[in-house]
């Protein structure tokens, strides 16, 4: 009997990695890069995205049958409450429940779940891809900077370019920031060389970022790796030439460091920053059904309300979870809030606990499902979910063979 992960022959799992790796880049719209652009039109990453699924779903969808079904209560929860936003979008803005269909049409990213669990892809595959995906953000932002800075079509990221922000210009770190938990990950299970230096390389190219959430985040997760890993001779040595590498890259960076920081303090200091307009406006009295369900997302189309608040600096997307409930209800928060606080669970892994700490860090901070990364970010992380407690998922550790899997299953179901 041929060997297997999953019970999926491994003469098919040739092309997970690929698949991953063009999920991650369609879901920050291939970098908006000028070329690809062109080529494919502004929505051409989103349909490709869909159709990737699609072609996924399509021969792999009876693996979703039986036991795996109940892995999507979360996300039935989570569309439940979008779904329900369609009501105060009718009554108040007069957006009709089809304009409301079509202008959700994002949503239809977190179908990315699903084909995950149908997929199963195992921790190499996604370590691999997420990998990649971080080496070429960084090769394309160095490429925007020093090279080409006309490469990116968004008028307003190139004036970024322009002023020297260079890695902030792409999206896509939170992509990066998971490849570094994968990385961290492996590292304080193996205490391999390999693996610490991806760490701090991810780290640097975060740090480079200057994406403040995610550098606290980062900062917080390896304080929780040190406290909990079991520590040997050679993990103390690898540990030690961390911390002095990076006690070495903060004296070297240490003038940016408290820049960020007093950039920070001043951003909050003052009435007029963006997030703290935004704060004020989404903590603004609304009716009872509004609070409930939201004010829901509406399209310029039918009402320019959006447009006039993000030209008056105030966006749902730089404020976090409040964002969500002023525009989507209780019900998603409630579903990211419960989902993510057990996540903390003892018997969920490292993955799933470094997920949870960067999304909690960025509570107020992070948009969650402005852009298809969100989206996606989220998708993976329910993933990781329930890839840290099913027996099922946790085989690619063990590489067990197709026998061992069906034994397993079938010790599920009795």
């Amino acid at each position: 009997m041929s060997r297997s992960v999953w019970g999926v022959p491994r003469k098919r799992r040739s092309y997970i990695e690929v698949w991953v790796f063009l999920l991650l880049i369609c879901s920050v719209n291939f970098f908006d890069i000028v070329p690809i652009t062109r080529l494919v039109g502004v929505n051409g990453p989103f349909a490709f995205y869909l159709l990737s699924l699609f072609f996924m779903f399509t021969f792999n969808r009876r693996a979703l049958i039986g036991e795996s079904m109940h892995w999507l209560v979360p996300l039935w929860w989570f569309l439940f409450g979008i779904v329900l936003s369609f009501i105060p979008a009718q009554i108040y803005y007069g957006q009709s429940f089809l304009q409301s269909f079509f202008t959700y049409r994002r949503f239809f990213e977190m179908a990315a779940f699903p084909i995950l669990i149908a997929l199963r892809p195992n921790e190499k595959e996604m370590r691999t891809s997420l990998y990649a995906f971080s080496v070429l953000f960084l090769l394309l932002c160095l490429t925007v900077t020093f090279i080409a800075p006309g490469l990116i079509v968004i008028p307003e990221k190139r004036n970024l370019v322009e002023n020297g922000d260079y890695i902030h210009v792409l999206a896509g770190v939170r992509h990066v920031f998971l490849a570094f938990i994968f990385a961290l990950h492996r590292a304080i299970r193996q205490g391999s060389v390999k693996y610490y230096g991806w760490v701090v390389f991810l780290f640097l190219v975060l740090f480079l970022a200057q994406n403040r959430t995610s550098l606290i985040a980062a900062i917080f997760v390896c304080c929780y790796a040190l406290i909990s890993m079991k520590m040997s001779s050679r993990k103390l040595i690898l540990v030690t030439v961390l911390f002095l590498s990076a006690f070495v890259m903060f004296m070297y960076t240490a003038d940016q460091w408290v820049a960020l920081y007093h950039e920070t303090v001043d951003q909050l200091n003052n009435p007029e920053y963006n997030r703290i307009k935004s704060l004020v406006y989404m903590v603004g009295s609304r009716d009872f059904l509004r609070y409930l369900l939201g004010d829901g997302f509406i399209s310029a189309e039918v009402n320019p309300i959006i447009h006039v608040l993000q030209e008056s600096g105030i966006d749902h997307s730089d404020v976090g979870l409040l964002g969500v409930w002023h525009q989507f209800g209780v019900i998603p928060v409630l579903t990211v809030l419960i989902i993510t606080f057990r996540g903390f669970s003892r018997k969920k892994t490292f993955l799933v606990k470094a997920s949870a700490i960067y999304t909690l860090t960025g509570i107020l901070s992070l948009s969650y499902f402005a852009f298809g990364e969100t989206l996606l970010w989220f998708s993976c992380y329910l993933y990781l979910y329930y890839a840290s407690s099913s027996p099922q998922f946790q085989e690619p550790l063990a590489k067990q063979n197709r026998a061992q899997y069906l034994y397993n299953r079938s010790l599920v179901r009795s």
